[in-house]
């Protein structure tokens, strides 16, 4: 800043102190002027500086043991430099300080910039501590910005530092004298800021598998049901996915409400076999990186009647008495698992929706009947079909049809007119079965979808007609729409979230597949964790992290420090809104259609580069598909 402009600031900051306003435009940033009228509503003294102090602060808390080495590192690169380096809490008070020998250590004891001392706005006014926390992101403040006389001889840089979970846990400032003032401060401190979030984020990792320890414990003792639950991550043992959903709920939510003490404590809960006692452990003590819940049944009679509604005083139910002979209550039906359910033979999985999914599909397949399979990309719709077709119908041909291919709509009409001649009257032999599968039905022009109901209107019995649609739920408007409406049946291939019992079989499946020259296997602890994963990707992208964790670890077990960096943060960051997940789910699915290319991915979102690497950089997503 110019000696010019450095006096027009000083006047406009003057005129403001007076008169409570700028008369200047184009002098001040906006920004500058937003927190001088901060500064004045909180009665800041624009003469004096008068700062609390606060002896008792958490000065060995986990955001200065983990910005110690950062700190420590920044100030030998700036040891020579009249240059200081600050952390502060979320509250402004500062934890650290970093400055040699000399005038501006002096200088910066004369202002209280020391540990214990708060640069909150509200009492330091406009500076880089406390203007960085006002905004929630980076602030530069040089000399006569500052709203304190007693400030105006220095320069600082603030930047935000954030913690695993996304919430601001503190601020790191880089303070010189303002005639040394440059733009490689703002830069230092961003760096900075971010490096110590890196840290956070790999020792939250630490407090994730202390968590998965502590369950593992508890599983060992105890036969009822045991979950694990951080904000993002969810792990139970067999007794407890035999839960009902509800029940499921419930014991989540109440951890969720009662697990925010450092201590262990117990709580009771009215379930849908009766009431249990829930005894709930932070984990780690302390500072807990989530709980660990164990059920524990109570032999009360006391039961809930709609086994799937919430919990309702309304309804509470107690068993009838016996009536005597004559009166026995009906047996409880067996479930033993149905031929059609059994698994997919060459696939992994045995989850329910999985076993659903093999039913409906054999169904189809035995009285060739037309199918829709929908479902998110990677979700294996279609090797599930494949397999199908392998069991069901092995003499019949496979045919595969791409739907995003400009010749769709041709080799279409080819097949529509094959089965039209084959059951045109006096045709020879009948037509030979086949399965027919539209892969990417969705991305059908309309050249495609005419082709298509063109087929369908001409199939032969003996012809199944599969469209694959890619997408959570099949298209209802426009042609594709229409197309889709005259199909005989539809099947939901459920994401990977929802049948977290799979993963464990695909792991092992996977593992084989990608390295079959060893005997490779994820520890416990790594399996956990990817059984808590959400899987925006689903399959594809559980065989794209086990590929590259398998390139981590040569040899031995896949162990978590194996996984790749996203997978092991997500699980500890903050809780994202609905919006925030579909949007998550669909770039993590655009990067790995794209294999990694992130222009390509931001082209198929229909949004530009620069967005799409916020948006990134916002989720936490690195390396995905690559």
């Amino acid at each position: 800043m110019d000696r010019r402009a450095d006096g027009a600031l000083g006047r406009a900051r003057e005129h403001f102190v007076d008169a409570g306003a700028v008369n200047t435009r184009g002098v001040v940033r906006p920004e500058i002027v937003d927190s001088w009228e901060r500064s004045r509503r909180a009665g800041v003294d624009a003469t004096q500086l008068a700062l609390p102090y606060e002896a008792d602060l958490d000065f060995d808390g986990s955001l200065a043991n983990c910005a110690r080495p950062v700190l420590d590192d920044l100030a030998e690169r700036l040891s020579g430099m009249s240059v200081a380096v600050v952390l502060t809490d979320a509250d402004g008070r500062v934890l650290e300080r970093r400055v040699g020998e000399g005038e501006l250590q002096r200088r910066l004891d004369a202002i209280s910039l020391a540990p214990g001392f708060s640069y909150a706005e509200e009492f330091a006014g406009t500076n880089g501590v406390g203007t960085a926390l006002e905004g929630a992101m980076p602030a530069l403040v040089v000399g006569a910005e500052h709203f304190s006389e007693r400030l105006q001889a220095f320069a600082c840089a603030g930047a935000p530092v954030c913690g695993p979970d996304g919430t601001l846990a503190g601020i790191l400032d880089v303070t010189c004298l303002r005639a040394e003032a440059n733009d490689l401060m703002r830069f230092l401190a961003q760096q900075a800021a971010t490096d110590i979030e890196d840290v956070m984020r790999e020792r939250g990792g630490t407090g994730v598998r202390r968590l998965m320890a502590a369950f593992r414990s508890t599983c060992a003792r105890s036969r009822g049901p045991v979950l694990a639950l951080t904000e993002d991550l969810v792990m139970a043992n067999r007794a407890a996915r035999a839960l009902s959903g509800a029940d499921q709920d419930r014991v989540a939510r109440r951890a969720a409400e009662r697990g925010h003490a450092a201590r262990p404590r117990q709580d009771r809960v009215l379930l849908t076999d009766g009431p249990a006692r829930l005894v709930i452990t932070p984990v780690p003590a302390g500072r807990p990186a989530g709980v660990v819940v164990e059920v524990v049944p109570s032999r009360s009679s006391l039961r809930l009647l709609g086994r799937e509604d919430p919990p309702s005083p309304t309804l509470l139910s107690v068993p009838s008495p016996d009536r005597g002979p004559g009166h026995e209550p009906p047996a409880a039906p067996s479930s033993p698992i149905a031929i059609s359910e059994r698994p997919l033979p060459g696939l992994a999985g045995a989850s329910r929706p999985w076993r659903t999914v093999a039913a409906a599909l054999r169904g189809a397949a035995g009285s060739a009947r037309s199918t829709v399979v929908v479902g998110e990309p990677g979700t294996g719709k279609a090797a599930a079909v494949r397999a199908v077709h392998g069991e069901i119908r092995p003499g019949a041909r496979w045919i595969t049809i791409d739907g995003s291919d400009p010749d769709a709509a041709v080799v279409l009409a080819g097949y529509a007119a094959e089965a039209s001649t084959a059951r045109a009257p006096g045709a020879p032999g009948g037509p030979r079965s086949a399965t027919v599968v539209v892969r990417h039905t969705e991305a059908l022009d309309h050249a495609g979808t005419g082709a298509l109901t063109a087929l369908l209107g001409e199939v032969p019995p003996s012809w199944w007609i599969v469209a694959l649609v890619s997408a959570e739920r099949a298209p209802e408007e426009g042609a594709v729409g229409r197309v889709l409406a005259g199909f005989a049946r539809s099947v939901v291939v459920e994401p990977l979230r929802r049948r977290p019992d799979d993963v464990p079989l695909l792991v092992t499946a996977l593992l084989a597949r990608l390295a079959p020259s060893r005997r490779a296997r994820c520890t416990p602890e790594t399996t956990a964790l990817l059984a808590g994963a959400r899987w925006p990707g689903n399959v594809t992208q559980l065989a794209d992290v086990l590929r590259r964790a398998l390139a981590a670890r040569p040899a031995g077990d896949v162990e978590p420090a194996d996984l790749p960096v996203e997978l092991v943060v997500h699980g500890t960051r903050r809780r994202l809104t609905p919006l925030e997940t579909a949007e998550r789910d669909l770039i993590v699915s655009a990067l790995l259609e794209a294999g990694g290319n992130r222009s390509a991915a931001a082209a198929a979102l229909g949004m530009g580069r620069a967005t799409l690497y916020r948006r990134l950089r916002a989720f936490g997503i690195t390396d995905v598909g690559r």
